[in-house]
C-alpha cells in the first residue's frame, strides 16, 4: 500500500548504504511481482539459509568455548539439571512455554504457530527456475536449494491447520506472486512455534533481562523474537551477556532502553 511504500522509499533515503529503492517496472522485471515499489537490501543483508546458519552457530559455540559446550537433550527436572551453573540464560523460544514449562504464565507474550510451504519446480514444465531473489511483502518468498519456500501462516487457534487450508490462506494473501502460476509445485510443508510479544508503540519487541524464577536462582531471560531471530540475535545476545558478566541488568537499559519493556507489563499486570 502507499504507507508501506513511502516508509521503504524513505527507508532507502535514511540508510543508502544498505539499501535502494526500485520502482514498480524494476520490481517487475527483477522478480516478476506487480507491486508499488519496493526495497533492495544489499551491503551484508542476504538471504540466509537457515538449517546451513545454524549448523555454522553451534560449530562456532564449540570452538569458542574450547570444547565444553554441550548439547544435552535432558528430560530431567531443570531446576536439578540447572543447580550446577552460575548462571542460565533461559532462550528455548517455544520450549520455554511448553511440556516442562520451565517459564512462565505471566510473561506477556502467545505462542503462534508458523506453517510455511516449499515448492519446487515440476518436471513436466518448461518454465524457468524463479529469479534468485527474496521478496518480503507481507508474507515471504525466499529460494531454497531446489525451489523458493512460502510463508508463514499465524495461527493462533490450537486446532492446526490441514495441509489443504495451509495452501489457501498463503496462496490468498500472496497470490501476486508469479510462482503460484509458473509451473511449481508443493513438495513440504513446514512447522514451527514463534514466541510472538504483546504489540507496543514499538512494535513487538523481544524480551531480554533478568529473570525470578524457582527454576535457578540466577536466571536471565532471552526470548520473544519471534521471526525476526535472525536479525537479533547477534546484538541481543551480546548485549545480555554483558548484563550477566557485570551482574548488571542497567547495561541492557542504557543502549536499549525499550528492551526492559516486559518487566514494565508484569509489574503492571501485579
Amino acid at each position: 500500500n502507499d504507507k508501506t511504500a513511502t516508509q521503504l522509499r524513505e527507508t532507502s533515503m535514511l540508510h543508502p548504504e544498505y539499501s535502494s529503492w526500485l520502482d514498480a517496472t524494476e520490481i517487475q522485471e527483477r522478480c516478476g511481482t506487480p507491486s508499488e515499489g519496493g526495497l533492495v537490501l544489499s551491503n551484508g543483508c542476504r538471504v540466509v539459509h537457515v538449517p546451513t546458519y545454524l549448523v555454522g552457530l553451534w560449530k562456532a559455540c564449540q570452538e569458542l568455548s574450547g570444547g565444553t559446550a554441550t548439547w544435552v537433550d535432558s528430560r530431567n527436572d531443570w531446576k536439578e539439571r540447572l543447580s550446577g551453573f552460575d548462571a542460565v540464560v533461559l532462550s528455548a523460544g517455544a520450549g520455554l512455554f511448553q511440556n516442562n514449562n520451565v517459564v512462565m504464565e505471566d510473561i506477556p507474550a502467545m505462542l503462534v504457530r508458523g506453517q510455511s510451504i516449499e515448492m519446487v519446480l515440476n518436471d513436466d514444465t518448461n518454465s524457468p527456475p524463479y529469479p534468485n531473489e527474496a521478496v518480503l511483502c507481507g508474507k515471504y518468498m525466499t529460494p531454497t536449494p531446489n525451489g523458493v519456500l512460502i510463508g508463514a501462516t499465524h495461527e493462533y487457534k490450537p486446532k492446526v491447520m490441514n495441509a489443504t487450508q495451509v495452501y489457501n490462506d498463503l496462496r490468498q494473501r500472496s497470490e501476486f506472486l508469479p510462482v503460484w502460476e509458473s509451473g511449481y509445485e508443493v513438495d513440504k510443508i513446514t512447522s514451527g512455534v514463534r514466541v510472538q510479544s504483546q504489540r507496543g508503540k514499538l512494535g513487538r519487541l523481544p524480551m531480554i533481562g533478568k529473570l525470578t524464577t524457582d527454576v535457578h536462582e540466577n536466571a536471565w531471560l532471552f526470548t520473544g523474537l519471534s521471526s525476526r531471530g535472525l536479525i537479533h540475535h547477534g546484538v541481543l545476545g551480546k548485549v545480555l551477556s554483558d548484563a550477566l558478566l557485570t551482574h548488571d541488568e542497567s547495561v541492557i537499559s542504557q543502549d536499549y532502553p525499550e528492551l526492559l519493556w516486559w518487566k514494565k507489563e508484569k509489574a503492571n499486570e501485579n
